[in-house]
């Protein structure tokens, strides 16, 4: 191919959202191909779907028979042996609630090796699964996240936040259908917040909130340390009185907040409104 490799990658940037014409460029020619597995690799998801389809016939049987051990995240060894990981810059991990220290354990070594990741999605996550883990597993992370998406967050809010506040460069956080257990689980105590101080001065979305306490929202803004400095809000599936509890405790900051209470439309309310 005859165009300059600058001019390719422009061209390649501007296809960035269309996986299949990317992966059609990548078979076309050097330069192209050079040009797109960034682009076609930035994000990785790691599914149960993804998992089984590069397991052996022999891995199978293993896992038919309820031997996981070492095979239910092999995806993430899969791409690290093909030197892929370099290029993530989105890390999906949809492996249910049964996601633990215990599956990364023996792909540790590749799942260390993603420290490049500006976002964070993990779905059903538990947080007492992790409790005392996120040093040993998330510290490649700490330098780079600034977007951290849980969903379908599972147990007391704070045993949640313990986990969100552990990243030090954190800007925005996203809680989908979080259930706020407010009594947490038998036999264990809920943990006082403690504070790293990430600059969370980005959004802050929480949907399908169903607290058990009146006041989880205002209980959920005063344990943020830095919760007044997000530059926009957003609730869905709440009661408005709720809604109003959060804008109690923001400061100066906020630019925007919207809610969509249950059962009324959406507001969007601008900075100059405040509620005393």
């Amino acid at each position: 191919m005859g165009l300059p490799q600058e001019l390719v990658e422009c061209i390649m940037n501007i296809l960035q959202d269309n996986r299949k014409a990317l992966k059609a460029c990548s078979l076309t020619c050097k330069s192209m191909f050079a040009s797109t597995r960034h682009l076609i690799h930035q994000t990785l998801r790691v599914t149960n779907e993804a998992n089984q389809r590069i397991l052996t016939p022999a891995e199978k049987m293993r896992y038919a028979q309820g031997d996981h051990h070492g095979l239910e995240l092999r995806f993430l060894s899969f791409m690290g042996e093909r030197d892929l990981l370099k290029y993530a810059r989105h890390l999906d991990i949809r492996m249910g609630s049964r996601f633990s220290p215990y599956m990364i354990e023996p792909h540790l070594q590749h799942f260390q090796s993603l420290d490049r990741i500006h976002t964070l999605t993990v779905h059903s996550y538990n947080p007492l699964r992790w409790c005392a883990a996120y040093n040993t597993y998330f510290m490649q992370l700490f330098p780079t996240l600034t977007t951290l998406v849980l969903e379908f967050p599972v147990g007391h809010y704070r045993y949640v936040l313990q986990f969100v506040l552990q990243f030090p460069n954190l800007q925005n956080l996203t809680l989908d259908y979080l259930r706020n257990e407010a009594q947490g689980w038998p036999g264990i105590l809920v943990p006082p917040v403690v504070s790293q101080s990430p600059p969370l001065r980005g959004h802050l979305r929480c949907t399908g909130l169903s607290p058990m306490n009146p006041m989880w929202p205002r209980e959920f803004a005063l344990d943020l340390p830095n919760g007044i400095n997000f530059r926009s809000i957003e609730f869905r599936g709440i009661h408005w009185e709720q809604g109003q509890q959060i804008l109690d405790g923001c400061a100066s900051s906020l630019e925007e907040f919207t809610i969509q209470a249950i059962g009324s439309g959406e507001e969007s309310l601008p900075r100059l409104i405040s509620y005393n």
